[in-house]
């Protein structure tokens, strides 16, 4: 089994309109195997042609245990804003796609959600999955 809890701060990039193209995400939380983790990683939105206002999100990232060993994963999910409000929430799906150390060769996969302040980056993470190592 895993699981993460973290906090931390997405800064996006925009169009010319204003409308999100990508974010660089850091966070800081605890993880199962992993112990004090920090996690960075990049995350591109494209708009969802079924369903306007909701964006498609894919990305990648790193999560760091302590010790530095690493565990790299991809996710794909959606973003969809809160009505009357500023934030938004993205549940997505991970792949776990390798790693360092004692994660080299580190597979699964996992769900999680974010919500996110769009006004000031802010995001609490949650996941839950398996990972093999």
């Amino acid at each position: 089994p895993f699981a993460l809890n973290a906090k931390g701060v997405a800064t996006f990039t925009t169009d010319q309109a204003g409308n999100p193209i990508s974010a660089n995400v850091s966070s800081s939380g605890t993880a199962t195997h992993l112990g004090l983790t920090t996690t960075v990683g990049t995350i591109t939105f494209s708009p969802d042609p079924a369903n306007p206002g909701r964006l498609l999100t894919h990305g990648s990232g790193t999560m760091t245990a302590a010790n530095g060993d690493t565990v790299q994963l991809e996710l794909n999910g959606a973003l969809e804003p809160t009505p009357g409000s500023a934030t938004a929430t993205d549940k997505f799906v991970i792949r776990f796609v390798g790693g360092t150390g004692r994660f080299a060769g580190a597979h699964g996969t996992a769900k999680g959600i974010v919500v996110v302040n769009l006004l000031t980056g802010a995001f609490e993470i949650t996941i839950v999955g398996d990972i093999n190592f």
